[in-house]
């Protein structure tokens, strides 16, 4: 399975990485939104990890841009906020968890 994951905290991504790799999957990371969406739309992932508060482009517009382009693979938002209106709006982007 290969994984994207969006997160600018570098030890939290390096975290994230390490897990996934320990358990097999094929984990890879970009530190901004810029970066995450350009890899979302030029590589095939089965799932994403994206991060809301992201430099460049927020979390919500990768998710935005990405169901825009067609892109259905699962996302998990992983996010400290907790106010339900952004995690409704993260929700209505498409088939999407909050973490």
């Amino acid at each position: 399975m290969r994984v994207l994951i969006i997160e600018d905290e570098a030890s939290l991504r390096e975290q994230l990485l390490a897990q996934l790799r320990d358990h097999s999957y094929i984990a890879e990371a970009a530190a901004d939104g810029e970066e995450g969406l350009h890899m979302a739309m030029e590589y095939p992932y089965d799932c994403a990890v994206i991060d809301l508060g992201l430099p460049k482009l927020s979390g919500i517009e990768v998710i935005r841009s990405a169901r825009a382009a067609d892109k259905r693979f699962p996302i998990l938002i992983l996010t400290a906020r907790a106010a339900g209106r952004t995690r409704w709006r993260g929700w209505r982007r498409g088939p999407t968890t909050i973490w």
